[in-house]
């Protein structure tokens, strides 16, 4: 038990070493699009897979990631960084995230037993408010110049921005997950035997099924956010947008992915090391999650 908290140890120091390089985290040009960076793009993931193999003995594949895969990588970082409420810190962290420098970040009032085993206790409130509900209400009144009717335009339109980007990325995760059970099949055909080659397509499909399940967890945190700002400018700011508001709340928190196989039945033994997050809501057996 002490070898393994010192392990974790180890890799929180690594972590914050590596925070404080990514400094504003990935670097954007047009659009929110990531810009190419050598730092981000090599570096980073090559110490994040480390750390996650040696550190947080999580599996790590080796295998070059299929066009498909790439795709839904890049579709996942529209969801799980907030460019509404964007800061140096909440970057970082969900750049940390991204490169498996650091694990999926929970959401809420308490830390993840990951996260606690990590870090130092004095740590722990820096990281735990990362993902507050709360954030993007804060983040709407900052600018006090914007009149209320504005405000209740910008829920609206936030939420029904996020629900247009998710049958675009449903219909990738789908073509991910059918691969990846076609890929386990073809093992079980083939009757290939090197633990090599079996070990690192369980690695890459448990890989895969993390970025869908982090991603359906993010829209959980944004839907969190827009029912709070919603609830609470019902009484700082009453308007007829109510309605509006509400109904695009509800079609965000109702949307569902269509199209793919379940996973939990083509992979019965799965990696030797389980992903919390496999047992998480998957999207295409539930809608985004309501925290």
């Amino acid at each position: 038990m002490a070898a393994r908290l010192n392990d974790l140890r180890a890799g929180a120091a690594l972590a914050l070493v590596a925070l404080a390089v990514t400094a504003c985290g990935r670097p954007t040009g047009d659009f929110g699009r990531a810009e190419p960076s050598f730092l981000h793009d090599t570096l980073l993931p090559a110490a994040g897979n480390l750390t996650a193999e040696y550190v947080r003995k999580e599996p790590v594949s080796g295998f070059p990631l299929t066009d498909d895969e790439i795709e839904l990588r890049n579709r996942a970082w529209a969801f799980v960084r907030a460019p509404h409420v964007r800061d140096w810190w909440l970057d970082s962290l969900v750049e940390g995230e991204r490169t498996r420098i650091l694990p999926i970040l929970k959401g809420g009032d308490a830390p993840s037993p990951e996260i606690v085993a990590m870090f130092p206790e004095i740590a722990l409130p820096i990281i735990a408010p990362a993902y507050d509900r709360r954030r993007y209400h804060g983040y709407l009144l900052s600018d006090g110049r914007i009149s209320t009717e504005t405000l209740w335009t910008r829920v609206i339109d936030d939420a029904g921005a996020d629900t247009a980007l998710i049958p675009p990325f449903c219909d990738v995760a789908a073509r991910v997950r059918r691969a990846d059970v076609e890929r386990l099949g073809a093992l079980r055909r083939q009757r290939l035997v090197e633990a090599q080659l079996h070990e690192g397509a369980e690695a890459r499909v448990w890989e895969n099924e993390e970025t869908i399940a982090w991603v359906w967890q993010a829209l959980g945190y944004r839907a969190a956010s827009y029912r709070y700002a919603i609830d609470h400018l019902q009484v700082e700011a009453p308007s007829n947008q109510l309605f509006g508001a509400n109904r695009a709340y509800d079609t965000l928190v109702f949307s569902k992915c269509f199209g793919a196989p379940g996973i939990r039945t083509a992979l019965p033994s799965g990696p030797g090391r389980h992903s919390r997050l496999m047992n998480a809501p998957d999207p295409f057996d539930e809608p985004v999650p309501q925290k």
